[in-house]
């Protein structure tokens, strides 16, 4: 069973549960907060793979951090603290750190942000290992729209650089969840308490309040059928907008098991490169978020900082904007399309006068610049040094018999996937020489 499957299935699961468990007649709250921890626990058993050494444990503790957390998703065998059933692991053998509340509202979302916000303090001495490169990687490119090599090279801003050191830090973290299973009755209401907690922990004098970078955020927040997601590329990201600013929090009512599935397994498929990526499923939908809050780095008397940006939505806007929405690749014309074959030929084209005549000829370009910014927007390519690059790993690009040419990162499979499904619209049958496939 792939994502998807799996995702409805545990999210039924859920909802059922949910139910019994508000009912009950139990008052008693570490009880009742057992009960919750209890239902994470089996979600959680339920969502990872055998054969990797993985245990999910209630109650336990990252060595030298004083919090106890409800749930933790850890790899190998830890520490027993004696006459208890708890544990205390390295920092380096937490993969994911979950927080349970039966209910989240506004005081739950203070106490559940501040038991997660300082784990960043324990892993400072954390060793990279090759996957969380990778992490690092993936997310730097597809939310700066570079390659990290840019930042060997000096070719980088001020807010880049903000955002590679906020990846680096989050690809030694574990994934951090902060559950609630009731709360808000509107996605507005829990966007707007939010927001209100943020803006009562701003710097707005000398006195400076730590601990609320944008990677002190939990990577996920559910409270009841809604999410706030983190978008570090970490499975997901948002690329930085007009301004420098950031778009790294979103939120969404879509089935919160996908979302809580998509990060545990993204960061499983990295660290374990024996996970087949078939359990992503066809990946050729796109679930709905809305962009929430931004950031960029700035000053504040005289000291670098994170200022923030609310997206502001009105309640209707939120409810119209819940549906699943279909993936395809980018669509290019000729010369991109030559463009890329060239690209992938040499791994760079110089922007310089002879590409420009070659451009504007035909009068589909009236500038070298202004088919540049329109090669950019596809996110296959990056500018550096006045030259063009491959952003992706494994570009390829396909002509189907309407004649039209498409483009992706096929790393997954997922541009496959998608031609396969094209191919399945067209009744007549098609020879093999009324497509081609390119693989750069």
């Amino acid at each position: 069973m792939d994502i998807l499957t799996i995702a409805d299935l545990l999210d039924g699961f859920v909802q059922a549960e949910r139910e019994i468990l508000n009912k009950h007649h139990i008052k008693h709250p570490t009880t009742i907060g057992s009960m919750y921890e209890g239902l994470t626990e089996t979600i959680l058993n339920r969502s990872i793979f055998e054969g990797l050494g993985l245990k999910v444990i209630k109650n336990s503790f990252i060595k030298g951090c004083p919090t106890e957390f409800d749930i933790l998703l850890v790899e190998g065998e830890g520490q027993k603290i004696p006459y208890t059933e708890r544990f205390e692991y390295d920092a380096d053998k937490i993969i994911a750190v979950i927080q349970v509340k039966k209910k989240l509202f506004s005081k739950d979302i203070v106490e559940g942000f501040t038991n997660l916000q300082f784990i960043v303090d324990h892993y400072d001495n954390v060793k990279p290992e090759p996957f969380m490169m990778r992490l690092l990687n993936d997310g730097f490119r597809a939310i700066c729209q570079k390659d990290i090599s840019c930042i060997k090279s000096g070719d980088y801003t001020i807010y880049e650089e903000g955002i590679y050191n906020t990846l680096v830090t989050e690809a030694k973290l574990p994934v951090r969840i902060l559950w609630g299973y009731n709360g808000f009755s509107t996605e507005y209401n829990f966007r707007e308490a939010f927001v209100e907690y943020l803006g009562n922990n701003i710097t707005k004098d000398s006195n400076i309040i730590g601990g609320f970078g944008p990677h002190n955020f939990p990577n996920l927040i559910v409270c009841g059928n809604y999410t706030m997601m983190k978008q570090n590329g970490m499975p997901t990201a948002a690329a930085v907008q007009d301004e420098n600013w950031w778009p790294f929090f979103t939120s969404s009512a879509y089935n919160p098991t996908y979302f809580f599935l998509e990060l545990i397994w993204t960061r499983l498929s990295y660290k374990y490169e024996e996970l087949s990526m078939e359990i992503f499923g066809e990946d050729l939908t796109i679930e709905p978020v809305k962009r929430f809050l931004d950031c960029k780095i700035g000053k504040f008397n005289g000291t670098n900082g994170w200022e923030y940006n609310y997206w502001e939505t009105k309640r209707k806007s939120l409810k119209e904007y819940s549906e699943v929405a279909d993936w395809q690749p980018i669509e290019l014309d000729e010369k991109q399309h030559i463009i890329l074959q060239e690209l992938c030929k040499k791994s760079m084209v110089d922007i310089d006068d002879d590409l420009e005549s070659y451009v504007i000829e035909g009068g589909l370009y009236s500038s070298l610049m202004e088919f540049v910014d329109k090669l950019k927007e596809s996110k296959l390519v990056f500018v550096s040094n006045n030259k063009l690059k491959l952003l992706t790993d494994y570009c390829q690009c396909a002509i189907l018999p309407n004649g039209k040419i498409f483009a992706a990162d096929n790393k997954s499979g997922r541009l496959t996937r998608w031609i396969e499904k094209e191919l399945e619209k067209i009744r007549e049958p098609i020879s093999e020489d009324h497509s081609t496939f390119e693989e750069f």
